[in-house]
């Protein structure tokens, strides 16, 4: 890639082995590194999210971000609801399930990235009026780092509870 701004992209989105962000941020797989399925399932409150329905969020997005870049990529996302899945079955198995699903979705979306023409990333998406595939990229970069916040906070407020309200 000749691209500055293009590279710097893909060092947040997938940074080789090694480097590290000026942020300190993990990726999401990093984020997700040593959660157990209790942990994931876990909720801070009823109304919010757990670990795991973000991390299956990001897999989404990560997943029609790539439908965008590549309209080859078929339709339906493999959990339901597409946008923030529920996971009715929260045992190991599951959640080793879903890790493999979201590495997956991550892996697919970095291949498509890496071979999209670069002189069309300044054009419209399917010819909307609204945002070019730039502004996709720059957008998932930004979503996933949000939501991998999140994931990072809920892992410090899970570990800092008393075992009977981890339940």
């Amino acid at each position: 890639m000749k691209n500055v701004s293009l590279e710097s992209i893909f060092e947040v989105l997938d940074p080789p082995r090694g480097f590290s962000p000026w942020h300190g941020g993990p990726t999401l797989m990093g984020a997700l590194r040593g959660v157990d399925a209790l942990q994931a399932a876990w909720k801070p409150a009823p109304d919010r999210h757990s670990i795991w329905e973000l991390a299956l969020h990001i897999a989404y997005w990560n997943y029609s971000v790539r439908r965008h870049f590549d309209p080859a990529v078929p339709k339906g996302f493999t959990r339901s609801p597409s946008n923030f899945p529920q996971n009715p079955d929260t045992s190991d198995k599951a959640w080793k399930e879903d890790l493999s699903l979201i590495t997956e979705e991550h892996n697919k979306l970095v291949l498509t990235l890496k071979a999209f023409p670069e002189n069309r990333l300044n054009e419209k998406i399917n010819n909307s009026e609204k945002w070019t595939y730039a502004q996709l990229l720059t957008g998932i970069v930004v979503h996933d780092s949000y939501h991998i916040a999140q994931i990072q906070l809920m892992k410090r407020l899970y570990a800092s509870l008393d075992k009977a309200k981890k339940i």
